[in-house]
């Protein structure tokens, strides 16, 4: 009765698969799981394993990357002959049909692994004889559509190794962290016996180690038995030591924050992907950040992140978001690297550059560092002084606000905030959100965006984009500077001084291509720069925004940057002192003092690197000779012979002028004319309206309309000393040079108009409203 009731239920299965034939056959067999991540280093070094979305540890390998002796031994051990039967082993599956069913001697198992992999692609019950049956027609319907390469593929990725591992790879990683090609015959041999009892041999338990280690025995005599000679000498050796097999919480989980991003940034990413990070890297960068912070915590320094890239490919080489990932009291977790933070004077390298490409300056020219107003915007220095002119060189490395914003001011292809925009720098806000203090750092920025800015200066001009993956696109890169001003903004950085306090030094007689940068308030530090391989991103600071006095680029960022440098043995920025030969550089001759191509009177003559074409060509007017009359004294209307004498004299704009005397520097002056002179315009510059701002409407209180004033003053030509002024074609006063005159306002639009004696003038519009 028993038999011909597994004959009719033999039967009925056989209809049944009959009719499920065709909607199972348009199923693919591989895939249908979801996977673990693995993220590796750009040397293969595991950084992280994440579960699969079914909380399992999961990862595909192909065929060709799954070991010989992983594949031998499990045929050996699982199904001896996978590669002719059809699917299904008909004699041993005979044999434990009549022992489970006919004479209940014990029960036996007969599948293959084409039924293995049937049961487990298609979920199948197999502990009943109808799913049982079932199981057997699924692998011969696997066998007609798949080759044996593809369903043992399959088996090595479904097949549980014990727990939530599933796959030769994921257990291979988690129990050795290694790949399975990788694995010593030992190792191989103690993965391979797991899947036909996970259960009882699953190695992460004592009792399911020591299950493992016997039948990997039992299974040993028989392997070694197809070996060569050699072969089995190796594996003797190998089943001699003791197996070392790691727990699933010893994986290691590195570089989190870079994973974690990569997380966000590629969800649809699965298995094995390869980063471009160096590990090796990541934790000299770790530690020194470590160091640096417990060495500080007295200052309130608790805090850094730090951003390493290769310098020629972009790649990222280490990525620390934080000075501890797992501290809540600093908000480890945040990631320092693409949070949003004030750059200070990090970006004031680009506006040097874009301005020498726009032919407003080389590194040499005189810039003026003097009191200056842009509308509403009155920019301050740091030390709250002037310095008057000074080289463009020596404004960028000394980091003085002013020079910056007048250069940032003139930029008009592209403007400064274009710039930006065009680089990579997202979520920025209208341009005149952020007005002319975007130059200092009035904005926020990641660390990573900065990096790529960066990435333009070390790579003669050209971005893009940084890279995480290496396996990502290749990107063309993009033409944003020259590679001429990118040479000499990197060639202008590698003359920052170093650093003297706190007994760090800078980089001995290396030269990096560096700036620092310090928020409004004292609320971030940074330092950014430039190697022979790399480029560094350095922040410290708190991530909710809280300020501290010791948050200085120079004292809390840059030392950390140095030290960083030099545990990784970086080099200096530039290859020597001159610029390769393909660049359109050329050295000239420039006028010290002034900063521009030198006339014959310029008392001392200097080197500067020059773009021939593109660098301003000025000659210098501040030195000029004049005639002075011998017997008096005073200055001739014009040079006559026997009765003057020729004497040179600086002539500064009286704002300079003004600098020079405020620093206790007097300019020797030139002597007053003798009287029937007519002032000679040759050479002198027109005056410039320095207040009422250009642009600004001036909005006046009703209630004090009658005592209010407006300031009206100019820069002045040194060889001039008074300025007239005019509201439309009224006169209203004149003042002397480095004097405001005050006028009482009127409502309305006026051209205001300022001349000097020697008839120069400018003019400009003005706006006076009542305030609403």
């Amino acid at each position: 009765m028993k038999k011909r009731l597994a004959g009719l239920l033999f039967l009925a299965s056989i209809a049944f698969l009959a009719l499920q034939w065709y909607q199972v056959s348009d199923k693919a067999l591989l895939g249908w799981h979801t996977y673990s991540r693995l993220y590796l280093d750009q040397n293969g070094k595991p950084l992280k394993l994440t579960l699969s979305a079914d909380e399992k540890y999961r990862l595909w390998v192909d065929y060709a990357g799954i070991s010989k002796d992983v594949i031998d031994a499990t045929l050996l051990y699982e199904d001896k002959y996978f590669f002719t039967h059809p699917g299904v082993n008909f004699p041993a599956l005979f044999r434990a049909f009549v022992s489970t069913y006919i004479t209940h001697e014990r029960r036996v198992g007969a599948s293959t692994i084409t039924m293995q992999v049937a049961r487990a692609a298609f979920n199948l019950p197999t502990h009943t004889l109808s799913g049982k049956i079932r199981q057997i027609f699924y692998a011969l319907w696997l066998e007609q559509h798949y080759s044996k390469e593809q369903i043992l593929t399959y088996y090595f990725n479904a097949v549980s190794y014990g727990s939530n591992i599933e796959g030769i790879e994921a257990a291979s990683q988690v129990y050795f962290h290694k790949p399975s090609s990788d694995l010593s015959t030992a190792q191989a041999l103690s993965l391979v016996v797991i899947p036909q009892n996970p259960s009882k041999r699953n190695p992460l338990s004592p009792q399911g180690y020591r299950n493992m280690i016997k039948a990997r025995d039992r299974l040993y005599r028989t392997y070694r038995e197809t070996l060569s000679s050699s072969d089995r000498a190796d594996l003797d050796t190998w089943m001699q030591l003791p197996l070392k097999v790691y727990q699933r919480d010893d994986f290691p989980s590195l570089a989190p924050h870079f994973t974690q991003t990569l997380e966000q940034l590629f969800p649809e990413r699965t298995s094995r992907i390869q980063t471009t990070l160096d590990l090796s890297k990541q934790r000299i960068v770790e530690a020194q950040i470590s160091q640096w912070v417990n060495e500080q915590r007295a200052l309130g320094i608790n805090n850094a992140a730090a951003l390493l890239l290769d310098r020629h490919s972009m790649e990222v080489q280490a990525w620390v978001g934080s000075a501890d990932f797992n501290d809540d009291t600093i908000q480890g977790q945040v990631d320092g690297v693409i949070a949003k933070r004030s750059p200070g004077s990090t970006l004031k390298p680009f506006a040097y550059a874009l301005a020498m490409d726009e032919g407003l300056i080389h590194p040499a020219s005189l810039l003026k560092d003097t009191p200056y107003k842009l509308q509403a915007y009155t920019p301050e220095n740091y030390d709250r002084i002037f310095l008057g002119p000074i080289t463009a060189t020596q404004a960028l490395i000394t980091s003085r606000n002013i020079p910056a914003v007048r250069l940032s001011s003139q930029l008009t292809q592209p403007s400064f905030y274009d710039f930006l925009q065009t680089n990579g720098i997202a979520q920025m806000k209208e341009a005149s959100h952020y007005g002319m203090s975007i130059v200092l750092g009035g904005m926020e920025i990641s660390l990573s965006e900065l990096g790529g800015l960066y990435g333009i200066l070390a790579n003669e001009g050209l971005y893009r984009p940084i890279s995480m993956l290496k396996e990502g696109k290749t990107i063309d890169a993009q033409r944003r500077l020259s590679a001429e001003s990118a040479y000499l903004s990197l060639d202008m950085l590698s003359q920052t001084p170093p650093l003297s306090s706190g007994g760090y030094e800078a980089h001995n007689p290396l030269h990096y291509a560096w700036k620092t940068g310090t928020s409004f308030a004292f609320r971030d530090a940074l330092s950014a720069g430039i190697g022979k391989d790399h480029i560094l991103i350095v922040w410290v600071g708190n991530f909710d925004g809280s300020a501290n006095p010791a948050f200085i680029g120079r004292q809390a960022a840059a030392p950390l940057f140095f030290n960083i440098f030099k545990a990784l043995g970086e080099e200096s920025a530039l290859d020597g002192d001159t610029p390769p030969g393909y660049l359109n550089l050329a050295k000239v001759d420039i006028c010290k003092t002034t900063g521009m191509l030198p006339s014959k009177l310029c008392p001392n003559v200097i080197k500067s690197w020059f773009i021939p074409g593109v660098s301003p060509i000025d000659v210098a007017n501040v030195y000029r000779e004049v005639p002075i009359i011998i017997e008096t004294g005073l200055r001739a209307c014009k040079e006559r012979i026997g009765e003057t004498r020729m004497e040179v004299y600086e002539f500064w704009p009286s704002d300079i002028r003004e600098i020079f005397s405020m620093a206790g520097i007097e300019k020797r002056q030139p002597p007053p004319f003798e009287s029937g002179c007519s002032h000679s315009k040759k050479r002198s510059s027109e005056p410039r309206i320095q207040s009422p701002t250009s642009g600004l409407i001036y909005t006046v209180n009703p209630e004090r309309f009658e005592q209010s004033r407006i300031p009206l003053t100019a820069v002045l030509d040194a060889d001039s000393h008074q300025a007239f002024w005019y509201i439309g074609k009224s006169f209203v006063g004149k003042s002397s040079s480095g004097e405001p005159l005050f006028w009482k306002p009127e409502l309305g639009v006026f051209n205001l108009r300022v001349v000097d004696e020697k008839g120069l003038s400018s003019t400009q519009m003005l706006e006076v409203q009542l305030a609403h």
